[in-house]
């Protein structure tokens, strides 16, 4: 499935805005309309957006609506209606039609809309949201409260997970056309390069009438047309004096792409935006572009005040702004797929990104057949979607599974299996908080591990903490034999507290640990990265030991620094490997 783009052959435009909203009271059918409860924002979370508590914690059956009007001139073109995600799951009817439904949340999908839509009138366009989660959906939840970690017991909504459950159609909703005699469906890129010489591969499907594809990266000299044989074609090019895309240096190329009838009549045209770049692990390195990279970042999440986990593009600028400002080089899609649009920057920015699936607290007390089809499933969406980003450097399976137990080998086997069958070109990693009782890491390239000493054990004891971690990470690294890469740490920070000597939830506690434990860790030459838990505080479910989320943010939820980030800024101005 491609981002939708407008071209000379194709035209894009936006249903985003004010919708008509209601929850599903009754049994009565939604989809031919409805009387609206509130007005709501596409895209946004609707959870904050009203002052009724039964509103903010409705996960069951929600409706959305809205009319649009098609202009004429688009009569004899294929039109396509697509969603950048609803969560968790949801049902589209156009005119009181069911198109179809999708599940797994994070993810995009569509539907072609050409012989159901009018163009003498009005169309009415309904989508049912249902957040319900179970041991059935990825993530998980409405365990009855018995999640793996203890201190997620007793949430308010029940998730296994410590972040708030936002739902709603969060991302963008848009229609767009193509040609209906062909156009082009997918496309795949990988590159490489030999010395000053960049080498693209393309690996494309179309559907219709079309016998020849063009091809030509823009600003270059390569170029290539190729025969399209059985819907699919290939091509390879070499671009001369290639610029490599890396960390802060988003060099990114265009490759325009033409689908041609047998008379060479221009059919489809779509612009494919990639960088060259190589990433691999060698030894106790992540090497890009055949160079050490040490990652130093964060954890985040897609988490703001009043639209929860909705699209705003002026939150993303400010958050890599502060990226930039910081020094930092990644951060991972902490815990879910993140929107495409926050991708795209990332590539014209140049940070790296370990991109994750929506596999938070899998816990195999309660895993079925049914939670592995919808765990393969979005995740081969999610390469589907990002493979083609040059930011995008390393896939993350899963986070925090109760991988300490026998079940949960064959399961991340086929997760593993499942990843490197569709791109061999990234490395693979799971997050894990089990250590050395962890029994998948064999399936990894690298050794992703989420540690808190000095928070959630051995609290408030940071020479105590550091002695931990230097004996935890040293005795995982002769177990496992592997790259460390420190995903998580990090301790809770009330913005404006203060203590001397420090003491937990101070400004002064959350500098002192975190700046104590990098120590430790670039003490082990096995250890790629640290990332700070969390970029910024987040909304969290209702629970005793969060007051207003949670405060590991290094940025407030204002985005706003507390103490440690002008540390961080001095520290991650000189990288570690030069």
């Amino acid at each position: 499935m491609l981002y939708p783009q407008r071209t000379r052959t194709r035209d894009l435009f936006e249903l985003n805005g004010v919708w008509n909203f209601a929850r599903e009271n009754t049994d009565a059918t939604y989809a031919t309309g409805f009387t609206a409860e509130k007005q709501v924002a596409v895209p946004s979370s609707y959870n904050d957006l009203f002052t009724d508590e039964a509103f903010r914690n409705w996960h069951v059956g929600v409706w959305y609506s809205r009319e649009f009007t098609l202009p004429r001139m688009l009569r004899n073109e294929r039109i396509v209606l697509r969603f950048g995600s609803v969560s968790y799951r949801a049902e589209v009817y156009l005119n009181g039609q069911l198109l179809g439904g999708h599940e797994t949340g994070y993810t995009p999908f569509e539907f072609d809309i050409t012989d159901c839509v009018k163009f003498d009138k009005p169309n009415l366009l309904c989508v049912r949201g249902d957040n319900t989660l179970s041991n059935e959906t990825v993530p998980m939840g409405n365990l009855q409260n018995s999640p793996e970690a203890g201190q997620f017991a007793g949430q308010y909504p029940d998730t296994p997970f410590d972040f708030f459950p936002y739902a709603g159609i969060q991302r963008p909703v848009a229609i767009y056309t193509t040609a209906k005699e062909a156009w082009l469906d997918t496309v795949h890129v990988e590159t490489t390069y030999t010395g000053s010489v960049g080498q693209l591969t393309l690996q494309c499907k179309v559907n219709g009438a079309a016998t020849q594809a063009r091809i030509s990266v823009l600003n270059t000299d390569a170029e290539a047309t190729v025969e399209i044989s059985d819907g699919a074609f290939a091509a390879a090019l070499e671009i001369p004096d290639v610029v490599l895309w890396d960390v802060h240096q988003p060099n990114l190329y265009h490759a325009k792409i033409q689908l041609l009838d047998a008379a060479g009549n221009l059919l489809d045209e779509y612009t494919q935006r990639f960088g060259v770049r190589t990433v691999k692990v060698e030894g106790n390195r992540l090497l890009l572009n055949g160079k050490p990279v040490y990652l130093q970042g964060f954890g985040r999440h897609e988490d703001f005040h009043i639209i929860g986990k909705g699209l705003n593009h002026s939150v993303n600028i400010r958050d890599h702004e502060l990226l930039k400002w910081i020094n930092a080089n990644s951060y991972r899609t902490s815990h879910y797929p993140y929107s495409e649009e926050m991708i795209q920057l990332a590539d014209e920015q140049g940070i790296l990104l370990i991109s994750e699936a929506p596999a938070v607290s899998i816990n195999f007390e309660y895993v079925n057949e049914q939670t592995l089809k919808a765990h393969l499933k979005v995740l081969g969406e999610l390469i589907e979607r990002d493979r083609n980003s040059p930011s995008v450097i390393m896939w993350s399976v899963a986070n925090e599974a109760t991988s300490d137990r026998e079940v949960a080998v064959p399961y991340f086997k086929q997760l593993a299996d499942l990843v490197r069958s569709m791109d061999t070109t990234r490395p693979v990693t799971m997050v894990t908080c089990k250590g050395m009782d962890d029994l998948v890491t064999e399936f990894f390239d690298v050794m992703s591990i989420n540690v808190y000493p000095g928070w959630y054990n051995i609290p408030g004891q940071v020479a105590e903490a550091k002695e931990n971690l230097r004996h935890d990470l040293k005795s995982l690294y002769e177990k496992f034999q592997k790259p460390i890469f420190i995903t998580e740490f990090g301790a809770d920070t009330i913005a404006g507290l203060h203590s001397l000597p420090a003491e937990q939830w101070s400004e002064e506690y959350q500098t002192e640990l975190i700046m104590e434990l990098i120590g430790v860790m670039r003490e082990m030459d096995f250890v790629i990265g640290e990332h700070i838990w969390n970029f910024a505080d987040f909304r969290t479910a209702q629970n005793f030991v969060r007051v207003g989320g949670n405060k590991k943010g290094v940025f407030t939820r204002e985005r706003q620094p507390k103490m440690v980030a002008h540390f961080l800024k001095i520290l991650w101005a000189k990288p570690r490997y030069e």
